[in-house]
């Protein structure tokens, strides 16, 4: 009896300890289950936040890509010959010209000398070739079309500089030459500029909106960040359904999402 009784206690501590590891294993083995689907939710959730943020970066590209063909298109009426010299383009005066202007108008433009501007390589050549202002905006209008930007935007700049009465400097004029200023990706201050009188001048023009947007983007080029956000911030109120607001606030997605990393 005292033996089986001393078994019995022998017994009980045994099972007791065998339980314990039994219930430690399980919670160890529930641990790393919820660990390892930790780890795999935090890497879905990273390659979720990649994808959103190509998505955005796509649909940017989308509604970029639709803005250089309407505006490519409406330049389209410009002529896309003119006559060649050694840069492919035709002088402002001269008989050799394939096209008949006449001289008494260009010369009734008033011409001033142009404000001062550095560029890497001087596309224009204003010393050489005196152009008029008739051929100065189609040959911006053609570089413009053919997307050779830093050219355009070079041509249309200077266009403002030497003939600031010409009678075709209106609201598409100016929005071409800003576009044309920020894609050459050199220019700041000429984007500024040419989307500032767009703005000034024509404040219900159709490109007026697309005008802020592409200020606001080269505040942010410039490390300009509060301007940046003031206009984020006046698109979230004022323009949520446009495709200017979509373009904004993939932007302002983007340095969240570094802010938050």
């Amino acid at each position: 009896m005292k033996n089986t009784l001393l078994a019995s206690c022998l017994i009980i501590p045994l099972v007791t300890s065998c339980s314990f590891e039994g219930e430690m294993k399980k919670i160890e083995h529930k641990a790393a289950l919820i660990n390892k689907y930790e780890n795999v939710a935090l890497k879905l959730a990273k390659e979720n936040r990649e994808l959103r943020a190509e998505v955005k970066r796509l649909e940017f590209d989308i509604q970029k890509l639709k803005q250089d063909k309407a505006f490519s298109n409406k330049g389209g009426h410009a002529e896309e010959s003119l006559a060649s010299n050694s840069h492919g383009e035709a002088p402002a005066h001269g008989g050799g010209h394939g096209e008949s202007h006449s001289a008494a108008p260009s010369r009734a433009i008033a011409s001033v000398k142009p404000a001062a501007f550095e560029v890497k390589k001087d596309l224009v050549e204003w010393k050489t070739y005196k152009w008029s202002a008739d051929d100065m905006v189609k040959i911006a209008d053609k570089e413009f079309k053919a997307k050779n930007f830093e050219k355009a935007a070079q041509f249309y700049t200077s266009l403002v500089n030497y003939y600031p009465d010409f009678k075709h400097l209106d609201d598409e004029f100016y929005f071409k030459a800003g576009i044309s200023a920020y894609e050459s990706g050199e220019h700041h201050e000429w984007t500024l500029k040419h989307f500032g009188v767009l703005m000034n001048k024509y404040p219900t023009s159709q490109y007026f909106r697309s005008a802020k947007l592409w200020v606001a983007l080269t505040h942010m080029k410039m490390g300009d960040k509060a301007k940046f956000f003031a206009t984020v911030e006046e698109f979230r109120k004022k323009y949520r359904n446009t495709n200017e607001w979509k373009i904004l606030s993939s932007y302002y997605e983007k340095i969240e999402e570094k802010t938050n990393e």
